[in-house]
């Protein structure tokens, strides 16, 4: 029983765009929404049917704006590290799974923008190296279908974004494999990661720093 558990495939799907992330498991008939997590259900909650309320108009987006409280953001530093130095831990990763994962779609739109123009086009180079190194370790490492990556430069813009929507085939025995072998480089890749993403700050907040700033 626990040989056909790990032989069967359980399917991942992470989807990030505009500060909302998303990440769902598919294994057999189950399906879980492990981010972001569903709230409680109460008991009044099921018996009566919730009604959905009128949707507002969603405001425009200034370029200027500031990541709006409870949503993710992402910074310039955390992505030219995760292009820099994932490849390297998945490749050494997957290097026995004998390409028997495969990920579909690998989405992943950079826009590489920042308040300095020469540092902003200096990372732009960056980024565009280290795909061009890190992207042929993968493809030799795993079966990649539907391969969409493009960089985007801006000067315009003071803050990096990205839209990424990755979908991983793969079979419990390799998941625990790569667990056991590279498990410790990912935990730490990930705090680092974590590490380098930008302070919150709400719009109140940057409203207030401008004020005092004209002040």
């Amino acid at each position: 029983m626990l040989a056909v558990l790990l032989a069967m495939t359980a399917q991942i799907r992470a989807v990030y765009d505009q500060g909302e992330a998303s990440l769902w498991v598919r294994y057999g008939p189950l399906k879980l929404q492990l981010y972001p997590p569903k709230p409680p259900q109460t008991e009044d909650s099921e018996a009566s049917p919730k009604k959905k309320k009128p949707r507002k108009p969603k405001k425009q987006k200034n370029a200027e704006d500031k990541p709006e409280k409870g949503k993710l953001s992402i910074s310039a530093e955390q992505i030219l590290y995760a292009l820099e130095t994932l490849p390297p831990i998945l490749g050494r990763a997957l290097g026995r799974t004998r390409r028997s994962i495969r990920v579909r779609p690998l989405k992943l739109h950079l826009l590489i923008a920042g308040g300095d123009p020469a540092g902003t086009a200096l990372l732009y180079g960056r980024a565009q190296a280290a795909l061009a190194a890190g992207m042929p370790v993968l493809r030799r490492a795993v079966r990649i279908g539907e391969e969409d990556i493009r960089l985007f430069l801006d000067f315009q813009r003071t803050r990096p974004d990205c839209i990424a929507d990755v979908g991983v085939s793969i079979r419990c025995w390799d998941a625990a494999r790569i667990a056991v072998c590279a498990g410790g480089s990912l935990v730490k890749w990930f705090l680092r990661f974590r590490k380098l993403a930008p302070p919150p700050e709400t719009k109140r907040a940057a409203e207030e720093k401008q004020g005092s700033g004209a002040a």
